[in-house]
């Protein structure tokens, strides 16, 4: 880029998370920072309840309104926390997406699977039903999910946790995000399909 660094992707700088109720406050995360260039892969070990999961979500703003959300969040140069909820529909989805560690609570149940990705592909490409039909499609034979074409039709109750999980992964890749967020996202997946 002619002698100059491009900005990061994302930047986290003393994020911390906490969870305020009548009964207690959580401190789910406590002064994390790190940055993440475009093309660049980061991963977050930790053991279980260690506030990974949190840390994700806070990169969409995906928590619920009694999260407390201190320090900067910056993904793309815009600043998170401060983003009106219309910046956060065109975020999701479109330059950020994810791919959740549990498939049947992120997946709506009264829509089948393709409708959910299709509706996706619409919202951030503003193509027809139809294509956006067809890029499911294509997106559910990318994750090899058996017998694609019909499973567009399904509902995520009627697949397995493995498929569903294909699903979500098919889902979160729909719009080609520049950053793409994966929280354990091969846990209901068999072991050849992992690989």
């Amino acid at each position: 880029m002619d002698g100059f660094t491009a900005p990061p992707l994302v930047e986290v700088d003393n994020l911390t998370v906490s969870f305020v109720s009548r009964e207690a406050t959580v401190h789910a995360v406590d002064g994390v920072s790190f940055t993440a260039h475009r093309g660049e892969v980061l991963c977050i070990l930790g053991e279980s309840g260690s506030g990974k999961s949190v840390t994700l979500r806070t990169l969409m703003r995906l928590l619920p309104g009694y999260a407390r959300i201190d320090g900067q969040v910056r993904v793309g140069g815009r600043d998170v926390v401060a983003m009106p909820a219309r910046e956060l529909r065109n975020l999701r989805g479109g330059l950020v997406a994810m791919v959740f560690q549990e498939p049947m609570t992120a997946l709506d149940p009264v829509y089948t699977v393709g409708q959910q990705i299709g509706e996706a592909v619409r919202r951030h490409t503003g193509c027809t039903r139809k294509a956006a039909r067809a890029r499911a499609l294509e997106l559910l034979e990318l994750v090899r999910i058996p017998s694609a074409a019909r499973r567009l039709d399904a509902y995520p109750h009627e697949l397995s946790g493995g498929l569903r999980q294909r699903a979500m992964i098919a889902m979160a890749l729909s719009c080609n995000p520049q950053l793409l967020l994966a929280d354990e996202p091969t846990t209901a997946l068999d072991a050849t399909v992992q690989v």
